[in-house]
């Protein structure tokens, strides 16, 4: 319904009538984009088996990207865990909760703050203060759980003595045994980083259509990457992603098509490319078992 406005036409005059050096430079910040996310998971990595190569982290981190882009919420993610030899799956699989759990907080954190500024001015301040009031002593409580993580592990614990599945569990929160407040730190602040590239693409794709101001961008952005990390429901996040970002961008008086271009943009560089990346790995690895098990017979 939101999206019932634009046209095919629209869409296209927009695109053609873009900034190009802002389109360069958004195609340009996914090398450090995936760059972080490749720096965070092998940092994770490491913490469970410190051999681990760089081929061998990137390419799992590729891969998991392929099989996210295929499932609603992008759960296939996890699915990098499988492509790590001689490590436990289920451990990968806790570290890779772990990876995508900061990097969530981060959304929430920015999101809370853009969707306050935005719908601020339109609740009634006896309804307003409460929520604020709200919101920030749950960011706080988020925080803390942030950076002391000892109390998922301690919670794990208690799960694993109530279910069946003990030792999966017991696996599970083995993740957490080299993770401390220490490097609980590092991972908020890579996170941190890889959120600040992400929404600079997102600044830039808009700005290549049409001019806004930043802290406008950045209220519309952080609503929006909130709302679509609140609503896992389409493959790649498509349809979400651009509804959303039609409706925020709209509340700062920006375009409808500029909004859906830059979100479109944003899939096609962030998520897309990468995805064909992985697939590449996937298809490669495919045909080298293929060529192994019949070389072998």
């Amino acid at each position: 319904m939101l999206m019932k406005n634009l046209s095919i036409n629209s869409i296209l005059m927009t695109f053609r009538q873009a900034n190009n050096v802002f389109i360069y430079l958004t195609f340009l910040l996914v090398i450090p984009n995936i760059f972080i996310q490749y720096y965070k998971w092998k940092f994770l990595l490491k913490l469970v088996k410190p051999e681990v190569t760089t081929k061998e982290s990137l390419y799992s981190l590729l891969v998991g990207f392929t099989f996210g882009f295929i499932t609603p919420g992008r759960v296939g993610e996890f699915g990098r865990a499988f492509f790590i030899k001689d490590c436990s799956w289920v451990k990968l699989m806790g570290l890779a909760f772990i990876d995508k759990f900061f990097s969530l907080s981060i959304v929430i954190f920015a999101g809370a703050f853009g969707l306050m500024s935005l719908i601020g001015s339109q609740l009634h301040f006896y309804i307003f203060l409460p929520l604020v009031l709200f919101t920030i002593s749950a960011l706080l409580l988020l925080r803390y759980l942030l950076i002391h993580p000892e109390i998922f592990k301690n919670l794990l614990y208690r799960i694993n003595i109530l279910l069946p599945f003990r030792e999966k569990i017991k696996l599970l929160s083995s993740s957490l045994d080299n993770f401390h407040q220490k490097q609980a730190m590092k991972l908020l602040t890579f996170s941190f980083i890889f959120y600040v590239i992400f929404f600079t693409q997102f600044y830039l794709a808009a700005f290549a259509f049409e001019h806004a101001a930043l802290i406008d961008v950045f209220k519309a952005v952080s609503s929006t990457l909130l709302v679509k990390s609140m609503l896992p429901i389409s493959l790649g996040d498509l349809g979400i992603r651009e509804s959303a970002a039609v409706f925020f961008f709209g509340k700062i008086g920006v375009n409808s098509t500029t909004a859906f271009n830059a979100s479109i943009l944003i899939f096609m560089i962030n998520i897309l490319f990468p995805s064909l990346l992985g697939l590449v790995i996937v298809l490669k690895n495919r045909l080298l078992n293929l060529y192994d098990s019949s070389d072998s017979s």
